[in-house]
């Protein structure tokens, strides 16, 4: 709002008449102006020879103090011959009010100094809240001493104030004493110093303070059920609170927090029931705590009530309560509910952004979430740390390498602060995109790890065979005095797995509880029995898998049926097979991989009744897709894709290095393909067709020579492909990197990491 005219009748002589000018200029002053309208008025004051009206550079004080112009009030002050203590208070509450509270206390001592006034009651309280703000105890009691002294001590407004400052100094003995000498002690009074004691923890003196209150307020009684609340006492804070004489908004928000903080969900939605049936209203504070509740329990029973009270409510328009709704559907899936509401939201900022790509990035849907992100960038939204982390788990799930290199560039181009999330996120993305050299340069260069970057850095090394690496960094983070958690010896066990150092596994898998306290999970036991697999030690993981103390879920079978397959034993692998299936119908792959190993074996009428069994459940497979990075696309490939306009080169490019490939020793591995086709020209050509064959034909012919490719497949890859890019990677010299369902392949010079095991 421009200024422009502030009188509209003459003036007669060089000044305003006064009254007439207070009367506009007093309720234009109270309103939040520029700092462009605050000059403005004051050139007419100076025009008008007001300047010096202390009464009006007073209210320019405050007016400057509501818009956050200190640094122009203190011209104002310095402009004024003679100030008077009320304009001194406003500097100081101008200065208190807008967080600058070193500013306060060097002016008070400046004007003290000076000998512009004597404190009075209502001076001293924003001393004492610059002085408790810094923690500036030395500062605080000299301003005490002369309180007492000017007698300024026992008025309430001074002692509560006082009483304040030593609380939040942790010196409650001091804060008592204060108290002490307050002559008519109100109900603040009580409360800032039960406050005191709730905060140090001594809830006994608190409740001995509150039942010798004369007169309690509901702030007196929140007081305490927080205090309870944060004690973790939640039966004496519910005491509180059922014999409270009235409740407002932060009753009600104290208890649902004081259960939802330890950890009881259920009666926290309970309590909040309650609150809807009473006369006071939730708050947004209220609603994005109980949306938090909803959103960390197991199932989404209460998802939609919530939601709907939400859309009803006052604020159903608020960003917060918008972006908290997007949170909540994302956690259960409702991918395509939690976009239609982020699409409702006019005012999108980078929370609301980082809601939605979080969002679809913990849904597995990457490519949205990076298309989501250009879309942020063209809107001119500022990302932060939080974006960055959600958009190289995006890269991380396509296997973007190239992508995820920009991400780490423009971070570093923008200057945004590379905190440990940030740091884990690279190390983690750099490591599933299948460059772990990049991987392990961010590890070593971050300023600060946590156990997660560790666990991130040990599983990147795991997952690329690097088990003794992966088992050597543990020795160091423990040196380096980082506990591991659970997640860290999933990681272990499964390094210790790809080296086959199944005593090694064993003696960090009985360590877990011994030595850490921490119990061995379902991903352990799963860990475990792809160990003794892999060795070839089947009998002891079904052995082992018999005496887990908890019931093997289809990880654990699925870990036993893969080690079948390999070793080729047909009879265990009936039996995994039918555990699987059990737990699983409707999953593909247990059907598949058995049916792969009948077909292996030769046993075509097993064959045919795993597929019939396939149908009557109405069972499909999950068709082969494999992804690979050229420039700054992904491009993907089924099984049989001809849908992209240069299949007809990709094709011949195959062809072309099949038959390469067969005089150094390459022959389809045909015994796996359906026994309906009987042409084994047909069934080399069934095999030519498969997702990474494709792809890989891609990026040769759209890459240079030498280039390094990386894949991502969705499904396991085949033991033809296998051999095939072994003996690419040897013809060509090109290292090719496929990231299959279980692990990574890394194929140099005619050989894979793997080691023939997968």
């Amino acid at each position: 709002m421009a200024v422009s005219v502030l009188v509209s009748e003459p003036v007669k002589g060089n000044h305003l008449p006064r009254l007439y000018d207070e009367r506009h200029l007093s309720p234009l002053l109270k309103k939040r102006l520029a700092l462009r309208q605050l000059k403005q008025i004051h050139a007419k004051l100076l025009r008008g020879g007001l300047n010096q009206d202390v009464v009006l550079v007073t209210k320019m004080v405050g007016a400057c103090a509501v818009s956050g112009a200190m640094d122009y009030a203190y011209l104002l002050f310095r402009g004024t011959q003679h100030p008077d203590l009320v304009l001194c208070n406003a500097m100081l509450k101008g200065y208190t009010q807008n967080g600058f509270m070193k500013e306060a206390l060097h002016f008070y001592v400046h004007v003290l100094e000076g000998g512009f006034f004597f404190p009075d009651q209502y001076t001293l309280p924003y001393v004492f809240k610059a002085c408790a703000a810094l923690l500036a105890v030395t500062a605080g009691r000299a301003v005490h001493a002369m309180s007492v002294k000017s007698g300024l001590a026992g008025d309430a407004f001074v002692g509560n104030s006082l009483v304040d400052f030593y609380a939040k100094c942790g010196d409650v003995d001091s804060a008592l004493c204060a108290f002490c000498r307050i002559e008519e002690p109100n109900p603040i009074s009580w409360n800032i110093l039960i406050g005191s004691f709730v905060s140090s923890g001594d809830m006994v003196s608190a409740r001995k303070l509150f039942d010798e209150m004369p007169e309690r307020d509901v702030a007196s009684w929140n007081t305490m059920l927080s205090g309870y609340a944060k004690a973790g006492d939640l039966v004496e804070a519910r005491r509180v609170f059922e014999q409270m004489p009235e409740r407002n908004l932060v009753s009600w928000n104290a208890m649902i927090a004081a259960y939802a903080q330890n950890g009881k969900g259920e009666h926290a939605l309970m309590v909040f029931s309650q609150m809807v049936g009473s006369s006071v209203s939730p708050g947004v504070a209220t609603m994005l705590t109980v949306m938090s509740i909803v959103s960390n329990m197991s199932n989404s029973d209460n998802v939609n009530w919530v939601v709907d009270l939400a859309a009803r409510s006052e604020f159903a328009n608020s960003v917060s309560i918008l972006t908290a709704i997007v949170n909540l559907h994302a956690k259960f899936g409702r991918i395509d509910d939690a976009y239609r509401v982020f699409s409702g939201i006019h005012d999108k900022d980078t929370v609301c952004y980082n809601a939605m790509i979080g969002g679809f990035t913990q849904n597995q849907e990457p490519s949205r979430a990076l298309e989501l992100f250009r879309r942020m960038q063209s809107e001119a939204i500022e990302p932060d740390a939080m974006t960055m982390v959600s958009v190289l788990s995006a890269c991380a799930q396509l296997g973007a390498l190239g992508l995820g290199e920009w991400v780490h560039n423009y971070v570093e181009r923008n200057g945004i602060p590379m905190d440990v999330y940030l740091g884990t996120a690279l190390v983690d993305m750099y490591a599933r995109c299948g460059d772990v050299d990049s991987s392990w340069r961010v590890f070593i260069k971050m300023p600060q790890r946590d156990v997660a970057t560790w666990n991130a850095m040990i599983r990147g090394l795991a997952m690329h065979g690097h088990g003794n690496g992966a088992l050597q960094l543990f020795l160091q983070m423990e040196i380096e005095g980082y506990s591991p958690n659970y997640i860290t010896f999933v990681a272990l066990l499964s390094a210790c797995s790809h080296e086959g150092l199944v005593s090694h596994g064993f003696s960090i898998f009985n360590s877990m509880k011994a030595k850490y306290g921490i119990m061995p999970g379902i991903e352990h036991y799963g860990c475990m029995v792809d160990l003794l697999g892999r060795a070839k030690h089947l009998a002891e993981a079904r052995e082992f898998i018999e005496k887990m103390p908890i019931e093997p879920d289809s990880a654990i079978w699925a870990a036993l049926l893969s080690a079948c397959r390999f070793h080729q034993n047909l009879e265990l692998a009936k039996e995994a097979t039918e555990k699987l299936i059990a737990l699983n119908p409707s999953h593909d792959g247990n059907y598949v991989l058995l049916s792969n190993i009948y077909a292996k074996a030769g046993k075509w009428e097993d064959v045919a009744r795993m597929r019939e069994s396939m149908r009557s459940q109405g069972v499909r497979k999950t068709p082969g897709c494999s992804a690979v990075e050229i420039g700054d696309s992904v491009y993907e490939f089924t099984a049989g894709d001809r849908s992209h306009p240069q299949w007809a080169e990709i094709y011949a490019k195959w062809n072309e290095l099949a038959k390469q490939l067969k005089p150094m020793g390459y022959s389809p591995d045909t015994g796996t393909v359906l026994r309906g086709i009987l042409d084994e020209e047909e069934k080399e050509q069934a095999l030519y067709r498969h997702s990474e064959k494709l792809a890989v034909s891609f990026a040769l012919i759209t890459t240079k020579p030498g280039t390094p490719i990386r894949i991502v497949k969705n499904l396991r890859i085949c033991v033809d492909c296998h051999r095939a890019f072994e003996l690419i990677s040897l013809l060509l010299g090109r290292e090719i990197t496929i990231r299959d369902r279980n692990r990574f392949h890394h194929f140099r010079e005619g050989h894979c990491s793997c080691r023939g095991y997968w």
